[in-house]
């Protein structure tokens, strides 16, 4: 089955100005609204219309509008904080925000006039994918993509923007940078042109509707073309400075779920109290992993918020900690989340277990690139000086 993104009509929220204190605390507001649509939201694997409509009233998208444009520019330890809160009571729908909140990403590589036309308001969600790159070839005035396909669409029901990768060809000749690499670019779609594809079914974060869409034939204007993977860019706003830095805020949403999982075992094992000696020193070191991962995740956000909202650019070291600590989060909140549900025996391998929908969330998640070793390598390559590392997104 395949669908036609139609043209997005949406109501936004006012533009009036939100702090980033003030988005926290509406979001956090939505617990129960998200308890109680999770179900849905997982059977239809995306978003349910009133949850949509929620996140955007609470400001979900706009977190990362720069500031010099009227957004709230969150900082990093805050946009993990946001996403964790949404994520104890359902992953999937933090897996939404905190990719569809890339808009003011998204909209500071452009000029602001440029920004302003892409989004009307900076309450519109953007979405898509960059790999694998499609051909995009050298038209008047822009780039025809004549066939593409993209999977890993998250959030892409949502969305009103979308994205793609492409690979710039010019000639009927690949066009390639001075280090010989394809030139790579990220495209805006125009969203009635773009086809979602039936393809997410998946074991966990079924609700991230993370499935493939193409287009076909379309043109894609020079003005919503940008060459993203630079690196660094000390001309833009601190948040967009770096592109690794765009999904830091993932972290947020195993720290969410995985504390989730450790209140809801706590519960259970209150319930048998008194605990025998096994059972009490088990759950202490699963705290203790927890705590340690998560306090490393808000401590190294914090640390590159103040170097970048202060005007300075991130050493080597400091851009490796992005990784470090997303790689780390997954590791020990794994361990720590399954340390802790042994504890309760085979009670939980039932479908009826509370912990089913959140147990197929955590292994669906530590897929993701950002929480396996394999995304070490950059942080590697960085701690020991060295150059064209690869970019992971």
């Amino acid at each position: 089955m395949t669908a036609h993104l139609k043209t997005v009509k949406t109501e936004t929220t006012s533009e009036a100005h939100m702090s980033p204190q003030e988005i926290i605390e509406k979001l956090k507001a939505l617990g129960p609204l998200i308890e109680e649509e999770a179900g849905e939201i997982d059977s239809r694997r995306h978003l349910t219309p009133k949850v949509l409509d929620a996140l955007r009233q609470a400001g979900a998208f706009r977190i990362a509008w720069p500031a010099a444009w009227g957004g709230p520019e969150m900082r990093f330890e805050d946009q993990i904080r946001a996403v964790e809160a949404l994520s104890y009571h359902d992953a999937s729908v933090a897996w939404n925000v905190q990719i569809l909140s890339d808009t003011g990403f998204y909209a500071a590589q452009f000029p602001e006039p440029v920004a302003r036309e892409l989004y009307t308001s900076m309450d519109f969600a953007t979405a898509g994918g960059y790999y694998p790159p499609q051909r995009a070839d050298r038209v008047d005035g822009g780039w025809h993509i004549k066939k593409g396909r993209w999977p890993f669409g998250s959030g892409i029901h949502s969305a009103d923007r979308i994205v793609c990768g492409i690979h710039l060809h010019e000639n009927g000749e690949l066009l390639r940078d001075a280090d010989g690499k394809p030139e790579f670019r990220v495209a805006y779609l125009p969203p009635d042109k773009v086809t979602l594809l039936d393809t997410w079914y998946t074991l966990g974060l079924r609700g991230s509707g993370s499935t493939d869409y193409e287009v076909e034939d379309v043109v894609v204007p020079d003005k919503y073309v940008f060459k993203y993977f630079e690196g660094e860019a000390e001309h833009l706003p601190p948040l967009a400075r770096y592109a690794s830095l765009i999904a830091i805020s993932l972290q947020g949403v195993i720290l969410g779920l995985g504390r989730r999982i450790l209140d809801d075992v706590n519960k259970e094992l209150r319930k048998r109290s008194p605990n025998d000696r096994y059972m009490r020193i088990n759950y202490a070191e699963a705290e203790m992993n927890y705590r340690a991962a998560r306090d490393f995740s808000i401590a190294v956000a914090t640390r590159l918020s103040d170097r970048l909202f202060s005007g300075a650019m991130l050493t080597p070291e400091e851009q490796s900690e992005a990784e470090l600590s997303s790689v780390n989060a997954g590791h020990q909140i794994k361990k720590a989340c399954t340390m802790a549900i042994e504890l309760l025996g085979a009670s939980t391998i039932y479908a009826r277990s509370p912990f089913e929908r959140r147990r197929r969330d955590l292994d669906t998640l530590l897929v993701h690139i950002s929480h396996q070793r394999r995304a070490l390598e950059a942080a590697g390559g960085l701690l020991l000086g060295e150059k064209n590392l690869p970019q992971l997104a």
